[in-house]
């Protein structure tokens, strides 16, 4: 489990507390609405490790996006002005996106997200409440070394592997990702 995965998730599950999490003192405060209790319900549990997980992939994905607009061909470099608001320009690549260069980020994100243990593990609490937030990775591992059922973690895990797997082909096919790399 990496360090600055570590950090987020325990902040974010400080952040959801219900009684002194910044969370729920923006919603009472600001906003005067009633506070969540994020880590006790089913729903809230799932809609925290999700608002953490997209925290999480922000950066990866903005990498990803600021490396496609810079690799973009020079046609679809030059900027262009909008007419309805003068003096913003806009990079000009959205013309010229295609779902080529988005596939391999879309895909690399899928399985990131897939396979985050940490994030469903230390924000519920494993699972919590009444195992209610896992994702399948989480099952498996809490199977595996929670349970010891080695065999059908192990089952499970290929399971995945087959289900990503197939994802990834199916999306790079449709999506037409690998069309410049292999001609």
């Amino acid at each position: 489990m990496g360090g600055p995965q570590l950090i987020v998730a325990l902040t974010w599950r400080g952040m959801f507390n219900y009684e002194y999490g910044a969370i729920n003192l923006i919603l009472t405060q600001w906003f005067g609405l009633p506070g969540v209790q994020w880590l006790k319900q089913p729903l809230e549990a799932f809609c925290a490790v999700i608002i953490t997980n997209v925290w999480l992939g922000f950066p990866f994905m903005m990498v990803i996006a600021l490396g496609a607009s810079r690799a973009s061909p020079a046609s679809c470099t030059k900027p262009r002005t909008w007419t309805a608001l003068p003096g913003i320009t806009s990079s000009g690549t959205s013309p010229c996106r295609s779902s080529a260069r988005d596939g391999p980020a879309i895909t690399l994100g899928t399985i990131w997200t897939f396979n985050n243990l940490n994030i469903v593990w230390l924000v519920s609490n494993a699972g919590e409440p009444s195992d209610q937030t896992h994702l399948l990775v989480s099952f498996v591992y809490k199977a595996a070394f929670n349970f010891y059922r080695y065999g059908y973690g192990a089952a499970l895990s290929i399971v995945i592997f087959f289900i990503l797997l197939a994802f990834s082909l199916t999306f790079m096919r449709q999506s037409k990702a690998a069309e410049n790399v292999y001609g």
